[in-house]
């Protein structure tokens, strides 16, 4: 049994690592990318509406959490694909403590796009309505002839 446990762990480590790492190769030119924070304070609104009804408190956009939202906005619109990587570094890197999240999302062409299929996740819902949540970063990156098109990145922190 004990074996067992250790060929199955070391089976899923390398499939953890994958994920846990900030391990995005770049597949589409930068300078095909365009990225933009412009849609944040439309983000806060939505966002603060929905978890007012949910008898939370608001959320404000912050040009810090844009800044970190737009960087990794701009590595999943390059990368092609979604991913977190190396989340809590980065936050670090932005100087983002305490409680701290991040929903990321393709495909959609609107930030309500975004924010309903947020919603539609357990998961990413859970994020929205952390209760820590206190300000929010929101980024779009276009790249218009490759992968979804259109890639969000929200960030949440106290």
């Amino acid at each position: 049994m004990r074996i067992r446990l250790l060929l199955t762990a070391l089976a899923v480590a390398p499939l953890l690592a994958h994920c846990a790492g900030d391990d995005l190769t770049k597949i589409v030119p930068s300078d095909k990318v365009t990225t933009s924070t412009r849609d944040a304070a439309q983000a806060a609104a939505l966002i603060s509406e929905y978890r007012k009804s949910r008898g939370l408190g608001p959320v404000t956009a912050d040009p810090a959490l844009n800044g970190a939202a737009e960087h990794q906005a701009r590595a999943v619109a390059e990368a092609g694909r979604l991913s977190h990587g190396a989340f809590a570094s980065r936050m670090e890197s932005f100087k983002i403590g305490g409680y701290s999240a991040e929903n990321l999302s393709a495909g959609s062409d609107t930030v309500a796009g975004a924010i309903a299929r947020w919603k539609a996740s357990p998961g990413h819902n859970e994020n929205l309505l952390m209760p820590q949540a206190r300000r929010i970063g929101l980024a779009r990156a276009d790249s218009p002839q490759h992968g979804y098109r259109h890639y969000w990145a929200l960030v949440l922190a106290q």
